[in-house]
């Protein structure tokens, strides 16, 4: 049994060198950068703000697709943590989800989606959920305008 395990710790250990070797000559470098640390901005509702009531709240993410994971963050809403500090949700994130999110060119366009919508709590709410989405994402050096749009409509905040 001995001889039948042998070839296959060979077999093994080359596929181990193998990885290593392509990871050190920078081959498969996007997955190892996916998981190393980085730290990002989510600007949550927070009364005095930097803008409009919005103030930052800086975590550490482990992922290839920052963007993506920082509106997930912003719509999951503050930590028990960051609550204690004062920060507050701007929507509920059980009513919103991320249908789109591109970044082209410089320009991110992201659609959220919601079936179950009450419209907004207070007149300055949909204008500081855009603002939180364009601050958020804005913080990323591929991005330097943004497009938000609830269920296709860009003009959801405004009035009449």
């Amino acid at each position: 049994m001995t001889t039948k395990r042998f070839p296959l710790a060979i077999a093994l250990s080359c596929l181990v060198i193998l990885s290593f070797a392509e990871l050190s000559a920078g081959q498969g470098s996007s997955k190892a950068l996916a998981y190393k640390g980085q730290r990002i901005k989510i600007y949550f509702y927070h009364d005095p703000g930097e803008y409009i009531d919005l103030s930052p709240a800086t975590r550490v993410i482990r992922t290839a697709a920052p963007a993506r994971s920082a509106l997930q963050a912003l719509l999951a809403g503050p930590t028990a943590a960051e609550k204690k500090q004062g920060f507050d949700s701007l929507v509920d994130a059980s009513m919103f989800s991320i249908g789109s999110l591109s970044i082209r060119n410089g320009v991110a366009r992201v659609n959220f989606v919601t079936r179950r919508w009450f419209g907004w709590a207070g007149d300055l709410a949909a204008v500081r959920f855009k603002k939180a989405v364009e601050l958020t994402l804005k913080q990323f050096s591929n991005v330097t305008s943004v497009i938000v749009s609830l269920n296709g409509d860009a003009n959801f905040d405004d009035e009449g």
